[in-house]
């Protein structure tokens, strides 16, 4: 049988930019997604771990900061601790400012991801990746891995015993 969860596991927010990530359909809703269990309780941090000055909840929403003079020294991540998910799906929406000259805004949702670095939440894994732009978001990414393993829309088969073509 399948568990499902409203969660997310990982948000990344990405050294190369400056980013303003708010999740904000984690918050629970009697009545919608029947079957669903919310992970965050849209108050506080309770249940995750990250870095406090990148990490809050603003207006009920998961929310991931960096600003110009304030940028992580490489992508660090909120971590849900609060078990290990079976079967899952995942129900969110995301909204991402760019407050940078560029215009672009890069984040995701890291699943089935290992933590590799406890003391500044870096993890290595499969990425929901996400953007403001027609280019990652929905794209299947491998952090600290392969790098893209499948573009939006494509269907791509990974054996253990070959490397990624």
């Amino acid at each position: 049988m399948k568990t499902t969860l409203r969660f997310l596991t990982g948000l990344a927010l990405l050294a190369s930019t400056s980013v303003f990530a708010e999740i904000d359909s984690l918050l629970p809703n009697p009545g919608d997604d029947a079957g669903f269990v919310s992970i965050f309780n849209g108050k506080d941090l309770t249940g995750w771990e990250g870095l406090s000055e990148f990490w809050s909840v603003k207006d009920g929403a998961i929310t991931g900061e960096t600003t110009e003079g304030h940028i992580p020294k490489e992508n660090t991540f909120l971590v849900w601790k609060g078990g290990q998910p079976g079967d899952f799906e995942i129900h969110c929406k995301f909204r991402l400012v760019a407050n940078n000259d560029k215009g672009f805004a890069n984040s995701g949702i890291q699943y089935r991801s290992k933590v590799l670095k406890p003391d500044y939440f870096v993890v290595g894994g499969y990425q929901a990746d996400m953007e403001n732009g027609k280019t990652y978001s929905g794209i299947l990414y491998e952090e600290k891995g392969r790098g893209i393993l499948a573009q939006r829309g494509q269907r791509v088969v990974i054996r253990l015993t070959e490397k990624k073509r």
